[in-house]
């Protein structure tokens, strides 16, 4: 898992940063209104590539004993899914373009539909090449993607192409990914196919598509809705802020997530090191994610500035509630895998059924108060209800451990994460210069976070939680 950890880290850190760099350049050239009608049109996008999972990339994954032929007749499977789901597609935005009375919705929606097909057909692949722990490649195959695509994008809205630039970007990266993966990861469609290797995973999948559908829309419903209600600028400016929060998850727990399925699938008939794997990963995620979203909920202004301009000031405060369910949603975000690989997803579908009943009707309240803040602080209230929901599902039900045991381990570090919240939101600092006021704000928690790992004796668990990440030697002896 180190291995793939640190793999997964070089990958992932250059994807972000060309993200980063991209998202900078593009925030100065378009507005929150173009970035608020994309970010709408691309909900429904996202959606139907659920459905063009349906749970199967999981399953294949999971299920160890596959045959080629069974993964050419899944294969031949999603390319008719894919030719459906196309068609599905240009009939939503059509709706959407009727309900927000824009035509540029159903254009918009044109240009996009070649890669609901072809983010179909490359789930099967991705799916191999994560199951056979290829991830120096994947790790390449998504920076050359990004760069490439950055590039693209950048020129075209420079040139005036304003929406298309950016939904241009989604569609070519299918195009690449799907030119990529059947140059490497060659597969045979069958105009016929067997519906028998099929059926066997949908017992696994099945639970886990409906999960996948029931928290997908959890978690854009406020971006909808705020869009609807309070127009597409604000829907632009909420978008950001909201995705600016979860590049966090992104640079860290987004290194490790996509890994650990594979890798603890291969222990899913031995419960006692699933659950030391779990603990351990939980700790570094917990200890990560308090001194990430102190960061961010002290630095807001200085963050939104450095990366999108002062044009998107309206962002600040939204972003700095948000900022507050770093800690929640980077947890969160290990308990999918963990529960996958105890082959456990029906416990995956019904906590995500209560989670997604509590967001959306946070949500509702949000929306209610009539701002963005109060949205955002609403959504940041039901990210913390769903990591006590989450967590009692993967370790009471999962698992079969108290549930208080586990709560045991959360307790100092939260209080810690309280007191620095707290001191990071009363201090009066103000310095002109958001580069150095970042800076001179990122040392003062970094100290503080020292000190009360100090005082309350938990720097002890953070050197265990470096030992674990680096102690290569005692790892290897272990393997011996």
């Amino acid at each position: 898992m180190r291995k793939a950890v640190i793999i997964n880290f070089i990958s992932k850190y250059s994807v972000v940063i060309v993200q980063l760099i991209i998202n900078f350049i593009l925030a100065r050239l378009l507005s929150p209104e173009e970035f608020g009608i994309v970010a709408i049109i691309t909900i429904f996008t996202s959606f139907l590539l659920i459905f063009s999972d349906m749970g199967i990339g999981t399953a294949i994954i999971q299920y160890k004993d596959l045959e080629q032929n069974d993964i050419n007749n899944i294969f031949s499977f999603t390319v008719y899914l894919g030719v459906i789901l196309s068609v599905v597609f240009v009939g939503i935005v059509q709706l959407v373009s009727i309900i927000y009375s824009k035509s540029i919705y159903f254009k918009l929606g044109l240009v996009l539909m070649p890669s609901v097909f072809l983010n179909t057909l490359n789930m099967v692949p991705n799916a191999l090449m994560m199951k056979e722990q290829r991830f120096i490649e994947v790790g390449i195959r998504n920076y050359i993607t990004t760069f490439v695509c950055g590039i693209l994008v950048i020129i075209l809205a420079v040139w005036g192409f304003s929406y298309y630039s950016l939904v241009v970007q989604s569609m070519l990266q299918a195009l690449i990914l799907f030119i990529w993966n059947y140059t490497r990861r060659p597969l045979k469609f069958n105009f016929y196919f067997d519906w028998a290797p099929l059926k066997r995973i949908f017992g696994f999948s099945g639970y886990q598509f409906l999960f996948n559908i029931i928290n997908y829309f959890a978690r854009n419903t406020d971006t909808l809705m705020v869009g609807q209600i309070m127009g597409e600028a604000s829907a632009g400016i909420y978008d950001k802020a909201y995705k600016l929060m979860t590049y966090p998850m992104t640079m860290f727990s987004g290194v490790i997530t996509p890994i650990l399925h594979p890798v603890l699938s291969n222990f899913q008939n031995d419960k006692d090191t699933l659950y030391n794997y779990t603990i351990k990963i939980f700790r570094i995620m917990l200890y990560f994610s308090i001194f990430i979203s102190t960061v961010c909920f002290f630095s807001p202004r200085e963050i939104i500035h450095i990366l999108y301009g002062d044009n998107w000031d309206l962002a600040i405060e939204p972003f700095r509630i948000l900022s507050l369910s770093v800690v929640t949603q980077m947890c969160n975000s290990i308990g999918g895998a963990v529960l996958q690989s105890l082959g456990k997803t029906k416990i995956i579908f019904k906590s995500g059924l209560i989670s997604a009943i509590t967001i959306i009707m946070c949500i509702c309240i949000g929306i209610w108060g009539g701002t963005m803040e109060s949205v955002a602080t609403m959504v940041m209230i039901a990210y913390m209800i769903v990591f006590w929901i989450a967590y009692y599902y993967i370790i009471k039900v999962g698992f079969g451990i108290n549930y208080f045991d586990f709560l045991k381990i959360t307790v100092k570090p939260y209080f810690i994460y309280i007191i620095m919240a707290f001191v990071a939101g009363m201090l009066p600092l103000k310095i002109e210069n958001d580069f150095f006021s970042l800076f001179i704000k990122t040392c003062i928690v970094c100290l503080l976070y020292l000190v009360l790992l100090y005082i309350f004796k938990e720097l002890e668990n953070v050197k265990q939680v470096c030992r674990l990440l680096y102690d290569r030697k005692k790892y290897a002896k272990k393997e011996r």
